[in-house]
């Protein structure tokens, strides 16, 4: 289950029922490929792509690819933004959702988003996972690197 701590004390602003708590969602600010390439060792990042990389600007952010959410972590957040809290699969691309609406309660915009996972999509490293949410589906896949559209979430205290 999922809840807004509104950061009391804690930088946890949504926990999981597994007790792992994220910070406040946010909109990465780019790296460019130098600095990708010279910091990628450090985070975890296996490939630097785009000169605007946003998706390595969230890694930066949460200081490296572990400490960005899992496949499994956006399925949970997931079942909590829709009717009936479904059960997702940590891969599985679910349709005949009804959205809940409550995605402004963690700082995430309505009524469609999407949040960047800690894993590269295959190895070519122009694309990074994530998890989309729309108003009747949710669906895990791939996005280039270089939009800014998908939003950061950090392992929190």
């Amino acid at each position: 289950v999922l809840f807004n701590a509104n950061g009391l004390g804690s930088s946890c602003a949504i926990e999981l029922d597994n007790g792992k708590c994220f910070t406040a969602p946010f909109s990465p600010t780019p790296m460019t490929k130098a600095e990708c390439e010279a910091q990628k060792g450090a985070l975890g990042i296996q490939h630097c792509y785009y000169d605007i990389d946003y998706w390595a600007g969230a890694v930066k952010q949460c200081n490296g690819v572990g400490n960005m959410p899992t496949s499994g972590d956006l399925a949970k957040i997931a079942s909590a933004l829709y009717v009936g809290n479904p059960s997702i699969g940590s891969t599985s691309n679910v349709s005949s959702l009804t959205y809940a609406g409550n995605a402004s309660e963690y700082g995430l915009p309505e009524p469609y988003f999407r949040v960047w996972s800690g894993q590269e999509y295959r190895s070519i490293g122009s694309y990074a996972y994530n998890r989309n949410f729309y108003p009747s589906y949710t669906n895990w896949g791939g996005a280039g690197r270089n939009g800014s559209s998908g939003f950061g979430l950090c392992l929190g205290d």
